[in-house]
């Protein structure tokens, strides 16, 4: 039952997000579609597989470290040689974990249609993840995990584009494009789902 709630607890904060985001769009006239926000929550369900998959850190874990005494950054083991072991079944794994990340993110926001954008934010994200692993005791940073995570997250935006033309009408109510009378917060939407994402992971397990 507890753990049905924390899952439900991310949903219900991207559907707070979605109230305001109505709400300043009307002041607008800016358009958003129930379209979107279906993809939103699905996005958000990706993302929270996505970093369990990964491993993140958890409360519980740093949690666990402390009361041990043991300290909670790890800088054990870390892999900053790209390359220097041969491509395996994990780098693959990773291309492919981050495929739909660069599939989403062209799909909600319009100006991540651009390769340039979409790059950099696979690039961010994947950053941020395997510097958080080292809050973890059985994770590393790894340099390949960075770049492999990118590529999936290009490898996805090109999957989008071959095949935007096919499902154009879907993909143009799904996408909310942006406007310089863009509140703040419709701005930092992108954003605000990794950070309700990693909070929830955080605290989940």
């Amino acid at each position: 039952m507890v753990s049905l709630l924390i899952l439900l607890i991310p949903f219900f904060l991207v559907a707070v997000l979605n109230i305001m985001l109505k709400k300043n769009s009307k002041k607008f006239g800016k358009k958003i579609l129930w379209q979107h926000r279906l993809f939103g929550y699905l996005f958000i369900l990706y993302l929270m597989i996505n970093l369990v998959q990964v491993g993140v850190p958890s409360w519980f874990e740093c949690k666990i470290s402390l009361n041990q005494g043991q300290p909670i950054f790890h800088t054990d083991n870390m892999n900053l040689v790209p390359f220097k072991d041969s491509l395996d079944i994990t780098s693959i794994l990773n291309i492919i974990l981050f495929m739909p990340f660069g599939i989403f993110l062209p799909t909600l926001w319009d100006k991540y249609r651009k390769l340039l954008p979409t790059f950099c934010y696979g690039f961010t994200f994947s950053l941020i993840i395997e510097v958080s692993q080292l809050f973890t005791r059985n994770r590393t940073f790894d340099i390949n995990d960075l770049i492999f995570n990118t590529l999936g997250t290009v490898c996805g935006w090109v999957v989008f584009n071959s095949l935007r033309e096919i499902f154009y009408k879907l993909a143009d109510k799904t996408v909310v494009k942006s406007l310089p009378s863009d509140t703040f917060i419709s701005k930092l939407e992108p954003h605000l789902y990794i950070v309700i994402a990693f909070i929830c992971v955080f605290f989940s397990y």
